[in-house]
């Protein structure tokens, strides 16, 4: 059944060589779903950044936080951004959520990917996505960050664990401040009873753009708590 649920996906999604952000067809472009030019359009966060947030800093000082994560419990390692939120990036971000764009899990973990081979992390017994409440899901019809952590987890061969469920409907969390964003999120996720193996292992936790870091916190505080040893956090964007 698997293979030709992939044979009709390979129908109705584009094909490698192509580019996601502006449809080019390029055979240079192979399996990254995006072309040398809109590639550079890309705002890359680079150092000097906060040690645990990928922040971007005005000092260079390699054990120096930022502002917030000094003045914040934070239940995460560490939290790794790859580009900042705006222009091409955020475009398409918003597209593969909101219009129906569900193969561009492909395009941005393909990016992931060649960030976490290029910086040669093995840290990761599991990888984790940040879960949608159930009527969301229903809604869009995909969890756009499931998508892509099993893209990675698969191209990485590591386990990926569907290990977080979200019990509590929550507003949309731009719309608020922080301290709201961090009440409307209480008691907003658990641990699946059937997730026993990531106890004293080292996870991964994927989602699709880092605000303040209320989510992935949120996240990592339910997982630490259950016995998960550390929780490290890659996004696409912050």
């Amino acid at each position: 059944m698997k293979k030709y649920v992939d044979s009709f996906l390979e129908l109705i999604y584009p094909e490698k060589n192509t580019c996601f952000i502006c449809d080019k067809y390029d055979e240079e472009i192979g399996e990254r779903y995006i072309c040398f030019n809109c590639e550079r359009k890309i705002k890359k966060i680079v150092p000097p950044v906060c040690i645990k947030c990928s922040k971007p800093i005005n000092y260079d000082k390699p054990t120096e936080l930022c502002k917030e994560c000094s003045a914040d419990e934070r239940y995460f390692e560490a939290s790794k951004s790859l580009y900042a939120y705006e222009g091409v990036i955020k475009n398409a971000i918003y597209n593969y959520k909101y219009y129906n764009k569900p193969y561009f899990y492909k395009l941005f973990g393909s990016l992931i990917i060649d960030h976490i081979k290029e910086e040669n992390y093995s840290d990761y017994d599991y990888i984790l996505s940040v879960p949608l409440h159930r009527s969301k899901l229903l809604h869009r019809g995909y969890n756009q960050s499931e998508l892509l952590a099993k893209y990675i987890a698969n191209n990485l061969s590591i386990p990926y664990i569907d290990g977080l469920k979200r019990i509590k409907r929550t507003e949309k969390q731009s719309e608020h401040s922080k301290e709201e964003r961090r009440k409307n999120l209480k008691d907003a996720f658990l641990v699946k009873t059937s997730s026993d193996k990531i106890i004293n292992s080292s996870v991964l936790l994927v989602d699709d753009i880092y605000t303040t870091g209320s989510t992935v916190n949120e996240c990592s505080k339910v997982l630490i708590n259950y016995g998960v040893s550390k929780v490290y956090v890659i996004t696409i964007a912050r």
